[in-house]
């Protein structure tokens, strides 16, 4: 699932209030965030990233385990270093960078701007492999724009830009069903229900 802004904006807050991490999703505690929520108060009113895909990279996440260090640090009692399993194992796993077209994320809420512009100041980076400087975020910018009619901002064209309750007025037959969760956190599996999602 594309990135959701409600999340992005919750994880923010708990920055801002000095809130640790959970321990599970149990123990998650929903903020009050500058987001509205819909009337029948199930999920927040923001999209998740909307984006064009301009070019794929394939990279590799190496490790070579440096075996010459090990014999120098090792005593009379090595014998034998195990390459091929366990702590020693050497890797190289390959990993995709997706790019975007003109580096450009887009997401619609109804909520306050200021607010919201304040909070996503905390968010630095996107996605997987931050650690690393991957999905470095230049700027923010939040914009006031015009409603496109029923359904905004989780809806639009009869497809919903969001995962939503399977019940959702406007969403047509033919957007995609799955198991997905309403509210953040978006990784505690446990909430999931039957929702449309976006494709």
């Amino acid at each position: 699932m594309p990135i959701a802004l409600d999340a992005l904006v919750m994880w923010a807050k708990a920055q801002v209030l000095g809130k640790e991490p959970p321990a599970c999703a149990e123990d998650c505690e929903q903020l009050p965030i500058p987001i509205a929520e819909s009337d029948c108060g199930r999920y927040h009113l923001a999209s998740c990233a909307s984006y064009e895909i301009e070019d794929y990279e394939h990279r590799w996440i190496n490790r070579r385990f440096p075996v010459s260090e090990a014999q120098m640090l090792g005593n009379e009692k090595l014998r034998r270093i195990q390459l091929s399993g366990g702590p020693c194992k050497s890797y190289r796993i390959p990993m995709e960078t997706t790019w975007l077209v003109d580096d450009v994320m887009r997401w619609w809420c109804i909520g306050e701007p200021g607010e919201i512009r304040d909070l996503l100041g905390w968010v630095g980076y996107l996605g997987k492999r931050r650690a690393v400087g991957m999905g470095q975020v230049a700027s923010w910018s939040v914009d006031p724009c015009e409603p496109w009619g029923d359904g905004f901002p989780v809806v639009r064209g009869s497809m919903p830009l969001r995962p939503l309750p399977v019940d959702t007025p406007g969403v047509g037959d033919d957007a995609l069903q799955a198991m997905a969760v309403l509210r953040p956190p978006y990784w505690a599996h446990y909430k999931e229900e039957p929702c449309v999602v976006p494709m």
